[in-house]
């Protein structure tokens, strides 16, 4: 069971990691620019939360 829920929780990080890429990828193209920096800040909360996450060897 513990070896599913580490597969789901790594399966989760790089869906994440994912629309993070998304999210960034839109704003240098110039998107939503009326709320860019709440979205800039939330990419890097993310960015720095998956960070935390592997560095904490979560086993991803």
């Amino acid at each position: 069971m513990q070896d599913s829920n580490n597969a789901n929780q790594g399966d989760l990080i790089l869906k994440l990691d994912k629309e993070r890429a998304w999210l960034l990828e839109n704003l240098d193209k110039g998107k939503w620019p009326e709320i860019r920096s709440e979205i800039a800040t939330l990419e890097r909360k993310i960015s720095k939360f998956i960070i935390s996450v592997q560095e904490n060897n979560f086993d991803i």
